[in-house]
């Protein structure tokens, strides 16, 4: 199309050809266009037809060749598109004729590729079938040779599997024959999503959105359907099983849309009156007990509704997100096992695996199993004094101990492996108060080698005394009989041995096995090296290149260290960095409440006397709830849930085992043509 041009008119009236002479040159001289005045009438009617001819001669010209075009466009369209597939195909065979060797003696093309072992009769009967079609005298010769090149990796996918592997391929292409962290994304990856994103009602929805996309599969396949929803609708079966994950937590939770749901009946605890069990839920009960077993599946739901839920879960789901981390990054280093027996690396299976096991466990497996011990561990105390003095009944079957921290319990594990353990999780013995050994006891014993009961009985224990000093500190409470008033409380000290010793144990082993990570296998590949002064001459030369360079004992070294301080150091790291499980589930589920509360609920509780009006600010604040939570919970928190959850597949848990350093296999496809893929 011509760009349009803005231009002036302006006409000059002049007398004299002299005049006339000088207008001419200066106008031409600022670029003007001269266009000649008839001086009568009859000439200006003779130009005015003339021009309107030559306009409607352009005007046929251009409609004739305008439907000359679009005849030839029309007939070209149709053929577009074979012309372009024969075109992307004769290219992909010259390429291909590009990569092989021409024997000029014998007028051959000489070929090296790969195949899938699956494939290669398959391949063998197709070239056959080929030279035979064409009439060809000569058939083709193919023989299996023995390489040292690394082969590309080949990952049969499905409509399934493919979105999971293209999370881990965006990573890195998996190394040939190692272990493919797709086929753990495909529950790993949702999972740390449900456990983020735990909301029964939101899980619901997000699992309904990707199995509509699923349902859109014949329709949508093979489509150009933009970069935007490409993307989304590769990812069809991520949301699904992330929205069913999601459900799955959320049902754990008993909450849903983060209103607290009864799903396996209400709750089991009830208040206490004076005759008992009042058969009321203990909300706004000062005293509670379990009026039978447990809640069968999840939390109890009266923890939603406490004044100390927000204590409650915050310690539950950080213990949670210790516990998950914990177990997936083990999976991870006993995969790395699976790599080295392929391999037949008995050094890494000996001087790498086992003191990463023996590291790992002892710390943070041994972390994992003292969260499970506190949790299985009854701490209340059989007799209540308190609950007894105002006529209520005690609780019964604990074992009257304060639960330990088991952070300080992990700090003093490093700070203090020798001192005393006087708030013992584990193999408890408790000197002093009722029921329990006192001093004598202590030294019958001979526990008077801990420093916490040797300064409690200093008598038994045979340490010099002044006299006049109060010495022999346990004792239990005294109670008078007539009164029953508590004449002196009880002493008592509570200890573990067995405890003690576990965690130095544990310590020791953890300790020595860095030192063997470090410098056991560099020095192994030293005493390899070291009788081979010379290199032994390969036929195929250009195929040992691609082995490395030659071997140096410095790089040995350097890149075991870098591997033993990134493993001791990102256990640490690694375990700390799945508490971000229990930050986005808590956000989560408090962003729900918040709107809950504030916009659903301030609608519900809006006071309006006239029904009309009630009803439409009750619509008011639902529709105001639904658009906020939609946007905020279902796209902005599963968008960080998401991110979140990839991290810890990437990070956390690939780098155990995954080096991601494989050439991806492309094969020689006409079925790739169109689809990208051929490049």
């Amino acid at each position: 199309v011509p760009e349009l041009v803005q231009k002036t008119f302006f006409m000059v009236f002049f007398s004299g050809a002299v005049l006339g002479d000088k207008v001419s040159k200066i106008a031409t001289y600022f670029g003007a266009t001269l266009y000649k005045y008839p001086s009568t009438a009859l000439d200006h009617a003779a130009m005015t037809y003339e021009v309107h001819k030559r306009k409607a001669e352009s005007a046929q010209v251009l409609e004739q060749s305008t439907a000359i075009l679009r005849g030839a466009l029309t007939s070209l369209a149709a053929a577009y598109g074979p012309w372009s597939y024969v075109v992307a195909r004769e290219k992909m065979v010259y390429d291909a004729l590009n990569k092989c060797e021409f024997d000029l003696k014998r007028a051959v093309f000489i070929a090296e590729g790969w195949v899938a072992t699956d494939e290669y009769e398959a391949l063998v009967t197709s070239l056959q079938s080929a030279a035979v079609a064409q009439g060809l005298d000569t058939r083709p010769i193919i023989n299996l040779i023995q390489s040292k090149l690394t082969p590309p990796t080949y990952v049969p996918t499905n409509a399934f599997t493919s979105g999971f592997q293209a999370l881990v391929n965006t990573y890195g292409t998996p190394r040939y024959r190692e272990v493919n962290p797709g086929a753990f994304c495909c529950i790993l990856f949702p999972y740390l999503f449900g456990i983020m994103f735990g909301d029964f009602g939101h899980g619901l929805l997000f699992a309904g959105f990707g199995y509509w996309l699923i349902s859109k599969e014949k329709e949508w396949e093979g489509k150009d359907l933009g970069d935007m929803l490409e993307m989304v609708y590769g990812g069809r079966y991520i949301c699904f099983l992330n929205g069913l994950f999601g459900a799955f937590v959320g049902l754990l939770y008993n909450e849903a849309f983060a209103f607290p749901m009864g799903f396996f009946g209400t709750s089991r605890w009830e208040g206490f009156e004076e005759e008992g069990l009042s058969g009321m839920t203990c909300e706004h009960l000062e005293r509670c007990e379990l009026s039978g077993p447990i809640y069968p599946v999840g939390i109890d739901p009266i923890w939603h509704v406490t004044e100390n839920k927000i204590t409650f879960f915050n310690s539950l789901k950080m213990k949670i997100s210790i516990v998950v981390g914990v177990l997936q990054m083990s999976l991870g280093i006993y995969l790395s096992l699976l790599n080295h027996l392929e391999f037949k690396d008995v050094k890494k299976v000996l001087f790498q695996f086992i003191p990463e096991v023996t590291f790992f466990g002892g710390i943070f497996g041994y972390l994992v199993l003292t969260i499970f011990m506190k949790w299985s561990t009854d701490w209340s105390c059989p007799l209540d004094h308190a609950a007894a003095e105002a006529g209520l009944p005690a609780a019964e079957g604990g074992i009257c101990q304060p639960a330990p921290s088991l952070l300080t319990l992990l700090i003093n594990m490093f700070m203090s492996p020798t001192a005393d353990i006087t708030v013992p999780l584990y193999g408890i013995e408790c000197f002093g108060g009722a029921g329990n050994p006192d001093c004598a006891g202590v030294a019958e014993a001979g526990y008077c080698v801990y420093p916490a009961l040797a300064a409690a009985c200093p008598v038994s224990c045979g340490a010099p005394v002044a006299a006049g000093d109060f010495v022999d500190l346990l004792r239990a409470a005294t109670v008078d009989e007539h009164t029953g008033a508590m004449l002196s409380s009880e002493y008592k000290i509570c200890i573990s041995p067995l405890q003690s010793y576990i965690q130095l144990k544990l310590l020791l082993a953890a300790f020595v096995a860095v030192p063997i990570l470090l410098l056991a296998i560099p020095l192994i590949e030293i005493y390899q090296h070291s009788g081979n002064k010379y290199d032994n001459l390969d036929e195929d030369d250009h195929e040992a290149e691609d082995d490395g360079h030659a071997f140096s004992a410095g790089d040995a070294f350097i890149h075991q260290g870098i591997h033993t301080i990134e493993f001791v150091l990102g256990g640490i790291s690694n375990t700390a960095s799945y508490l971000r499980l229990w930050a986005l589930s808590l956000a989560h589920s408090q962003l729900a409440e918040l709107f809950k509360d504030m916009i659903l609920g301030a609608g519900l509780k809006s006071g309006i006397e006239n029904p009309a009006l009630a009803a439409v600010a009750t619509f008011i604040a639902f529709s105001m709830w639904a658009i906020i939570s939609l946007i905020v919970l279902m796209a902005m928190e599963n968008l960080s849930s998401f991110l979140h959850a990839l991290r810890l597949q990437w990070v956390e848990f690939q780098n155990k085992f995954y080096y991601g350093d494989g050439q991806k296999w492309s094969p020689f496809a006409f079925a790739a043509i169109g689809s990208g893929a051929e490049d």
